[in-house]
């Protein structure tokens, strides 16, 4: 039996509380024919807890609980998509993380006639800001390769096809210490040939603001996904919300042409963007 999307939700500690909201997320996707896997990478007995509510409240989720692996249980990730995922399309999820409704719809568009790709990277700073650096772009006629990707895609952004992960060298393997988990992983798929990219313009994943190392804590992160919950819990919310991004956006690039040495330089934005904030 086959699914439109595999998601797979990465997990461990103590994050149980933050999985209600993320793993909501997914659940109410316009794109309902999906399956999801919770990828536990040494979760407390309260995570599992809570995990398998989920399980039992929807056939769509499914829980893969595993010890804690020296990185972030890249091997367990491997054998979901090599052994289990049915998915045309993959697609990833930080349990800190939340995904407006139309995202997998986006995604897949994006890799309708592409192997790996993203959706608009950005990010939600102190103050419910938002932050572009970054800002990736794999759309280009050429193909792109590791030193055009930004220094960091998060997971949440990223998707590509179940087959062409299963090309792939290696896929999902443990990180060098000295290495980023996803960027490592994305690598993979920029160093083939045959692979081709693809991006999105269109904001439809909500990556908040993680602090130093360690980062926040669980209940400083669940503050941020129940205060940003309301808004994209339906789709007119959602849809504002989409809209103030691209306004956002707007105005950093207007910030950039006022600011650029040269007059005019930047004198007429995307056409993509000038085309979404007329909603068109």
């Amino acid at each position: 039996m086959t699914a439109a999307a595999t998601v797979i939700l990465p997990t461990t500690g103590d994050r149980g509380p933050l999985l209600r909201r993320s793993v909501a997320s997914v659940l109410r996707q316009t794109v309902t024919d999906l399956e999801l896997f919770v990828v536990g990478d040494g979760v407390s007995p309260e995570t599992r807890a809570v995990v398998e509510e989920l399980v039992a409240a929807d056939p769509r989720v499914r829980f893969v609980d595993e010890p804690k692996h020296q990185r972030r249980g890249e091997p367990y990730r491997h054998r979901i998509l090599t052994e289990e995922a049915s998915g045309t399309i993959v697609a990833y999820l930080c349990d800190r993380d939340l995904w407006l409704p139309t995202h997998l719809e986006e995604l897949a568009r994006c890799l309708d006639d592409a192997d790996f790709g993203h959706t608009l990277r950005f990010r939600v700073e102190d103050g419910d800001v938002f932050s572009f650096t970054h800002t990736a772009d794999l759309s280009g006629p050429d193909r792109v390769r590791r030193d055009q990707l930004p220094r960091l895609l998060p997971l949440s952004f990223a998707g590509h096809t179940l087959d062409a992960y299963r090309r792939l060298p290696h896929g999902w393997r443990a990180t060098p210490p000295d290495q980023q988990t996803d960027r490592f992983m994305w690598d993979q798929f920029l160093d083939q040939p045959w692979v081709r990219t693809a991006a999105s313009p269109m904001p439809t994943a909500l990556s908040f603001k993680r602090g130093d190392h360690p980062g926040l804590s669980t209940p400083e992160r669940l503050v941020l996904l129940e205060r940003w919950w309301p808004r994209i819990a339906d789709a007119d919310g959602a849809a504002a919300v989409q809209r103030d991004v691209l306004l956002a956006l707007w105005r950093a690039w207007r910030a950039a042409e006022l600011s650029a040495p040269k007059p005019g330089r930047w004198r007429s934005a995307p056409r993509w963007l000038r085309r979404q904030l007329a909603g068109r």
